[in-house]
């Protein structure tokens, strides 16, 4: 009797799905954020898939995409999600990549209309978050660095909005969410008076697993719950939660051939 239930506690334990911890994004409205009420998004879809796949003890550490980088290279995290540069060799990426809504965001005047590709920016001051310059394509790369726009870089996107509001700027680059979020309900000011153009080359960033069958139970959870349409509620419920836009003909996990 004794023999039975020891073999029968091993066999649980063998069976047991170990606990994780995941290397996540620390920004409204996409991650957890300290003092901001509600759950992210990447965060939500990533729990709900793995809890789905039997992982119960799982562990999100917030931080930013330097340190998220740092946190899975020396194996203390065993998965992380915007994962901005090229997956280290040993890792195992997903079929999805994260896309969060970058945009060319600027005042709405009479010439805003007309901008239709990037060189049409030329004699103004662009800014965006850092990191953006390796991000958005050669094209991007090659562009902020020209002598026919004034360009920078910064790892405060609150700053980056405040200084459009104040016209200190006159194009800034990154997340329209963000960016809305920021202006209606943190400013008091109306998202309506800019305009958002979707001239990037973006193809988003990584999700990396250090473990091949847990990045594939990942990927299969996930495809089923994009096929499903629950992808699409869990979606529209985070929309509502932080009072944001419905967003059309946008997909935040898109699926890539590439490994």
């Amino acid at each position: 009797m004794l023999t039975s239930i020891l073999l029968c506690a091993l066999c649980a334990i063998a069976h047991a799905k170990p606990a994780l911890t995941i290397a996540s994004g620390n920004f409204a409205p996409y991650f957890k954020e300290e003092n901001v009420d509600g759950k992210g998004y990447f965060d939500l879809v990533l729990l709900k898939v793995l809890q789905q796949e039997g992982y119960s003890d799982i562990r999100l550490v917030s931080l930013n995409n330097d340190a998220i980088k740092r946190y899975f290279i020396n194996d203390v995290a065993d998965i992380a999600i915007n994962y901005t540069a090229l997956p280290p060799a040993n890792s195992f990426p997903s079929i999805y990549r994260v896309k969060f809504l970058n945009r060319i965001i600027m005042h709405k005047n009479q010439w805003s209309g007309g901008i239709k590709k990037l060189t049409d920016l030329n004699g103004l001051t662009l800014a965006s978050f850092t990191g953006a310059s390796n991000l958005f394509g050669d094209e991007y790369k090659a562009y902020t660095q020209s002598s026919t726009i004034t360009y920078f870089e910064t790892a405060n996107q609150q700053a980056l909005n405040k200084l459009l509001h104040k016209k200190k700027i006159d194009v800034r680059i990154g997340d329209y969410l963000m960016f809305y979020r920021h202006t209606a309900h943190l400013s008091g000011l109306d998202p309506n008076d800019y305009v958002s153009l979707n001239l990037l080359d973006y193809q988003g960033s990584f999700i990396v697993f250090n473990n091949k069958k847990i990045r594939d139970q990942f990927d299969h959870a996930l495809t089923k719950l994009i096929q499903s349409g629950e992808i699409k509620t869990i979606t529209q419920n985070w929309l509502e939660f932080y009072n944001l836009p419905t967003i059309v003909d946008h997909s935040f996990f898109s699926a890539t051939a590439d490994r």
